[in-house]
């Protein structure tokens, strides 16, 4: 049977009178939907007056949760409820974290309720890590960016005459690339369209065709364009899927770029760049203990022939590692490069 609590409530009846007292009692499943309840609405939009009292809240639920799991009460349903509080704090901290701010302080609020070491009770830390995240993503980015076109820049003009293949390439890219990030496939597959007319043996140009025109919904001729690129890189199968799967990755295409991985590991099972793409899919899936061990994978498969590749998968290891949270789940897939359309494509195998 589930205990009863009692909960006294007290009426004034008047002024100089004694005060009247009811005795109610309220079971723990009680105290937890009413809990729910308050919590649910002060997080819709936290202030400085509200913020300490959402956080104490939330101790208050995860604590009747715990309470009341051995005693057999079916709690389906506020677990769902509880499941969304714990979800927005982790997907949207930044409003918790700017009335703690205007509180004091998530520092002072720790220290007046410690332990404090929840979630919920990190929420600036969050915060900042994420502004940190993005701006070195950026930075990186952009320096990579810029430091690969002045060095190619340099050694083509240094070394090599420019040829008018590597020009069109460079610029075929560049146009793809602007049109991902307006998330216009069309214009995408048109540059490709215009680049294969001088260049219709580019092995690339064929595979940006399978990927858009997948994005397109037009399998067809992703089928036609898929058995054109096996043709001309009938010599580098395993190549063909890993660059088919990176651009699928890029327009977000994960489960045709998974796909792609998958048939490369099948060609070759020691591939670690396989992996490493597995790796980025299960990271852009929030499937991050999988990501994990795909990118310890790909440090023990690259550590002796591809140090640059293990090293690499070795800080993304390390960056997951240190994200990781108890309460995380694995949302729905970020978009990495362009917006994904309302309909997901059917993978090319």
């Amino acid at each position: 049977m589930t205990p009863m609590i009692p909960a006294m409530v007290i009426f004034r009846t008047g002024k100089g009178m004694a005060h009247a007292v009811e005795s109610r009692t309220y079971t723990p499943a009680q105290q937890l939907r009413s809990a729910l309840d308050e919590a649910e609405r002060l997080i819709v939009s936290p202030t400085a007056q509200t913020i300490e009292k959402l956080l104490t809240l939330l101790d208050q639920i995860e604590w009747l949760f715990v309470d009341l799991a051995p005693m057999g009460v079916d709690l389906r349903p506020e677990e769902g409820r509880w499941q969304g509080l714990r979800s927005r704090v982790i997907s949207k901290p930044g409003p918790l974290a700017a009335a703690a701010a205007a509180a004091g302080g998530m520092k002072k609020l720790r220290a007046a309720h410690p332990p404090a070491t929840s979630a919920w009770w990190q929420v600036d830390v969050m915060v900042a890590e994420r502004r940190r995240r993005a701006l070195t993503r950026f930075s990186i980015s952009a320096a990579a960016v810029v430091g690969t076109l002045l060095l190619l820049y340099w050694a083509i003009n240094t070394f090599f005459p420019p040829s008018p293949e590597a020009v069109l390439m460079v610029e075929t890219n560049s146009a793809i690339d602007a049109a991902l990030q307006q998330g216009d496939f069309a214009a995408a597959r048109q540059a490709v369209d215009q680049a294969r007319t001088q260049a219709p043996n580019e092995p690339e140009l064929w595979l940006w065709d399978v990927t858009l025109s997948e994005q397109l919904g037009d399998q067809t001729r992703a089928e036609a364009s898929l058995a054109k690129a096996k043709e001309l890189l009938s010599d580098q199968p395993t190549g063909l899927w890993l660059t088919l799967g990176n651009q699928r990755m890029q327009v977000g295409n994960l489960d045709g770029a998974e796909a792609a991985a998958n048939e490369a590991i099948a060609l070759s099972p020691n591939e670690p760049q396989a992996y490493f793409l597995l790796g980025g899919i299960a990271e852009a899936r929030g499937d991050y203990a999988k990501a994990i061990d795909l990118f310890d994978k790909t440090y023990q498969l690259a550590e002796a022939d591809n140090p640059q590749l293990a090293v690499i998968a070795k800080v993304r290891m390390g960056n997951l590692l240190q994200r990781a949270d108890p309460f995380a789940t694995a949302p729905a897939a970020e978009t990495p490069a362009a917006e994904t359309p309302a309909a997901a494509p059917t993978p090319t195998p």
